[in-house]
C-alpha cells in the first residue's frame, strides 16, 4: 500500500504503486499524479496519508509530487500526512512542500536508539489538535501535544513512563547530525545511494523501483536466489541486508515468484564505508611510497655500480 486516502466517511480508498513496463519483474511507480488529484476533488478526503518512501519497494515520492498532493487536499479542507520513517537522511521541508504532519523515527536515518514516535505538526495541523477526542491512551495525539508544551513550559506532567535515557541520547544524535551538516549528510546519501544503485544495475540487479521514483536510502532489487533474498549470501561476506517483503500490490507481487532483497543506507554506514576507503587510501599511500623509495634506491644503487665500472675498468 503506497499511497491511500481516508475520507471524511472513514472509507479507506487506497491508490497503489503500478508497473511501467510488460517485463516479467517490471519497475514501480506511484500512481499517476494526475489520477491522484483527480480522487482527491472528487471524494474529498478529511486525511490523505502517504509514505516519502516506502521500504518493500525502495520507492521515493519527489518534492514536486508531494507539493502537488498537499495543494489539493489542502483545497477540500483536508490535511496531509507524510510518513518519513525510512527517509534516510532525504530531509523534508514542510512549509515549503505543504506538510501538516510528520511521522518519523530516531532509528533509521538518525542511526539513534529506537524510543519514541515523532510527530512533527504545521500550525495548521496544531490549532485542529484542541478540537480532536481521541479513543486510545497511547496514540492519543492531543494529550502527548500538552505533555509536550508543559515541558516546554518548564513544567512537568505524567501521562506514562518515558524513556529518558533513550530520548536525551537521541538529542545527542541530532547534534551530532548538525555539526556534521544536514545538508552534507543528504548529499552524501544521494551520492552513496546513486553508487549502490549503478553497482547492482552493473551487475543485473533490476530495480524495483522505476528511475524517476528511486530512494537513495533504501534499494530494493529483484533477485532469483532465495538465499540473496534472505540476505544470507550476503551474510558469509561480512555484509548484513534486509530481506525482501512482498509489494502486497497485485498477484505477482504476493506470490512466491516474487523475491527481492533490500539495502538500507544510512549515515552511519556511509560514514564506515568512508573511513575504510580512508583507510585503503592511507594503505595505498603507504605502499606507493615504499614503492618509490625502493625505486630511487636501486636507481641510486645502479649509478653508482655503473661509475664505479667506469671507474676501474675505462680510466687509464
Amino acid at each position: 500500500m503506497l499511497f491511500f486516502v481516508v475520507c471524511g466517511s472513514l472509507e479507506e480508498i487506497v491508490l497503489k504503486a503500478k508497473p511501467v513496463d510488460d517485463s516479467s519483474r517490471p519497475a514501480y511507480a506511484p500512481r499517476c499524479l494526475h489520477e491522484v488529484l483527480k480522487v482527491i476533488h472528487a471524494e474529498r478526503p478529511s486525511v490523505v496519508f502517504a509514505p516519502h518512501v516506502e521500504t518493500s519497494s525502495g520507492i521515493i515520492l519527489p518534492d514536486w509530487y508531494i507539493m502537488a498532493v498537499a495543494e489539493a487536499v489542502h483545497q477540500v479542507g483536508g490535511i496531509f500526512v507524510l510518513d518519513c520513517i525510512a527517509s534516510g537522511c532525504i530531509w523534508v521541508n514542510m512549509n515549503a512542500l505543504g506538510v501538516d504532519v510528520l511521522i518519523s523515527a530516531p532509528q533509521k536515518g538518525w542511526s539513534g536508539s529506537p524510543c519514541v514516535g515523532i510527530v512533527m505538526l504545521s500550525k495548521r495541523a496544531r490549532s485542529l489538535i484542541d478540537s480532536t477526542q481521541s479513543t486510545c491512551f497511547a496514540v492519543d495525539l492531543r494529550k502527548w501535544v500538552e505533555v509536550m508544551e508543559t515541558y516546554e513550559k518548564g513544567g512537568h506532567m505524567y501521562h506514562a513512563t518515558m524513556p529518558t535515557d533513550s530520548i536525551r541520547r537521541f538529542w545527542d544524535v541530532i547534534k551530532e547530525t548538525e555539526d556534521y551538516g544536514i545538508e552534507r549528510a543528504k548529499q552524501e546519501q544521494l551520492e552513496l545511494g546513486s553508487a549502490v544503485r549503478r553497482m547492482l544495475a552493473l551487475h543485473g540487479f533490476k530495480s524495483v523501483a522505476a528511475d524517476a521514483f528511486a530512494a537513495p536510502g533504501v534499494i530494493v532489487s529483484y533477485t532469483e536466489d532465495p538465499d540473496l533474498k534472505s540476505g544470507a549470501k550476503l551474510a558469509t561476506h561480512g555484509l548484513q541486508i534486509s530481506a525482501g517483503v512482498p509489494l502486497m500490490l497485485d498477484e505477482f507481487t504476493q506470490s512466491a515468484s516474487y523475491r527481492s532483497f533490500r539495502f538500507l543506507v544510512s549515515l552511519k554506514l556511509f560514514c564506515l564505508l568512508l573511513l575504510l576507503l580512508s583507510l585503503l587510501f592511507v594503505v595505498v599511500v603507504v605502499v606507493v611510497g615504499f614503492v618509490v623509495v625502493c625505486c630511487c634506491c636501486c636507481c641510486c644503487c645502479c649509478y653508482c655500480c655503473c661509475l664505479f665500472i667506469f671507474y676501474f675498468y675505462f680510466t687509464p
